[in-house]
């Protein structure tokens, strides 16, 4: 049996969330040891900057759209800092329901 559309966009965006949780956990453990001598240390410190400076952009970009939030803007920054546009499409799939424009 296979799960309808909004099953599926909401099971692709869990994983899509996992696996950008996974790479910040990964990331920010390059920082420690014992990662931190590994030769993937470097690229996983440079990997966390461009995380944060990529979501900390995409923060200010959909700053209208997480306004337009029933959430609490703190939460909906936080969220978008972490996940980013994933976050992001699941606050206006939100909207969209209670028949606000995105």
């Amino acid at each position: 049996m296979q799960p309808s559309p909004p099953q599926a966009v909401g099971t692709l965006q869990s994983i899509g969330k996992a696996l950008i949780g996974s790479i910040w956990l990964l990331a920010t453990a390059c920082f420690f040891p014992p990662l931190e001598t590994r030769p993937l240390a470097e690229f996983g410190r440079t990997l966390f900057g461009v995380l944060a400076v990529v979501h900390a952009v995409e923060c200010v970009a959909f700053l209208g759209v997480l306004r337009k939030s029933a959430r609490p803007l703190v939460e909906n920054l936080w969220q978008t800092f972490l996940f980013g546009i994933i976050h992001v499409s699941i606050v206006r799939g939100e909207i969209e329901a209670r028949g606000g424009q995105a």
